[in-house]
């Protein structure tokens, strides 16, 4: 049982413009469990809190510093590898749809959410080029040569 109720959590959001603004109108300390656990009830009641537009200097603004698509897809000009997020989200604004390219899993195993892994088909972890990457389960996954240490 929350000790919060839809009724009061609904409110708080409509009054609210970010997660941490809902935790100061309850009268809640600052931390991240407390926004964490507050978040996951705003979800698990289906609250609306699409208007949030977060805090600081950002605020209402767009990521002025995140890369689109096709910065993303592409041959790595450094010795860096990209960030699996990364590469996830460019596969998906890109089209790609989000499926196991193998087994044609769709990011659920026994109901609950799986992540689906990205999968370099040459094994050059540097080489993002679009036809380089691929989505695919751990299972499959690890059925590649291309897996891990096998690589090397």
């Amino acid at each position: 049982m929350s000790k919060y109720s839809k009724e009061v959590l609904e409110k708080a959001v409509e009054e609210s413009f970010s997660f941490s603004n809902v935790l100061r109108l309850l009268g809640i300390k600052q931390s991240g469990g407390s926004q964490t656990h507050i978040k996951k009830m705003i979800i698990k009641y289906e609250i609306d809190y699409s208007h949030f537009t977060g805090q600081g200097h950002n605020k209402g603004k767009i990521d002025c510093k995140r890369k689109s698509s096709e910065e993303i897809l592409c041959l790595s000009k450094s010795d860096r590898r990209s960030k699996t997020y990364h590469l996830r989200r460019a596969l998906l604004e890109s089209g790609r749809e989000y499926k196991c390219v193998e087994c044609g899993n769709e990011g659920v195993w026994n109901g609950k959410p799986l992540t689906l892994q990205i999968d370099h088909i040459d094994g050059n972890c540097l080489n993002n080029e679009a036809d380089n990457l691929r989505f695919i389960c751990p299972n499959c996954h690890t059925q590649t040569p291309t897996y891990g240490n096998k690589n090397e």
